[in-house]
């Protein structure tokens, strides 16, 4: 038995039988984990979405807008290169970015902000969305552990909703019948190589996927219950890296040439 196999069973995170929990493919697919239990549309490895009932099937195109391939392909497209950003919400990340970089540590608020301004930004109303942003990363924390959401840790972008999204949105193509598995593997394996350098661990990419999930729900009011609102997939999140389950049995950093070569099988 899988390391995978033997902690899920207890942990509502059970592979499929039908599909391996530990190559290549089942690693590319770990990064829609949380999308995937959110649904719920099927175990973790699975890439066909097997839970999905004809009704839930229904529910899903009218929420996404996916009644055809060609609206399905669009929908994967803009959630793995648009990603949910926003042109203000991605500068402030980006001054907090440079900031850590530089001074080679998480910024405070008080720092973040002054930088803010100091690119010519208003800190004022940057304010909310600084707060909002280091609630989470508190909540998340606090939920998860700091033994997973470490203290280096903090949000450098809020892709990682997005991207999570597009290979689940991959799976249910697969149970709309808009391609077959094997496509459905190429397109998980194509997010996963812009996902895989855009984070430094699934830790990094857990973060960034709940707050970007709070960020997107609340609209940017972060008050104090958003996070239990829209945080509820923390519980996913920690279950996930527990000892044996997918992200702590499988690696973040897979070499590009053996991403490449699972993409041509």
């Amino acid at each position: 038995m899988s390391p995978t196999r033997w902690f899920a069973r207890s942990h509502g995170l059970t592979p499929s039988e039908q599909f391996s929990d530990s190559d290549l493919d089942a690693n590319a697919l770990a990064l829609g984990l949380m999308q995937i239990r959110t649904l719920p549309s099927g175990a973790w490895n699975d890439p066909t979405a097997p839970y999905l009932s004809s009704s839930g099937l229904e529910v899903l195109v009218d929420q996404w807008g996916v009644g055809t391939r060609g609206e399905w392909l669009n929908m994967i497209d803009f959630l793995a290169t648009a990603r949910r950003r926003r042109h203000a919400r991605e500068q402030h990340l980006g001054v907090r970015n440079h900031l850590a970089t530089t001074s080679g540590r998480t910024p405070t608020a008080r720092e973040w902000l002054a930088a803010i301004a100091a690119d010519g930004g208003d800190a004022r109303d940057a304010g909310p969305f600084v707060a909002g942003i280091e609630r989470v990363e508190h909540e998340v924390r606090a939920h998860v552990g700091a033994d997973v959401v470490t203290p280096e840790l903090f949000v450098r972008t809020l892709d990682a909703y997005a991207l999570g999204q597009a290979v689940a949105m991959a799976t249910w193509g697969v149970a709309l019948g808009y391609a077959d598995v094997g496509e459905a593997r190429l397109i998980i394996h194509r997010v996963n190589g812009d996902a895989r350098r855009s984070f430094v661990s699934w830790a990094d990419f857990g973060l960034s996927y709940l707050t970007g999930r709070v960020m997107h729900w609340s609209d940017g009011d972060v008050d104090d219950t958003a996070f239990d609102r829209f945080g509820d997939g923390w519980e996913t999140f920690r279950a996930a890296t527990r000892r044996g389950a997918p992200w702590a049995a499988l690696p973040w950093h897979v070499p590009t040439e053996a991403r490449s070569s699972s993409r041509m099988r």
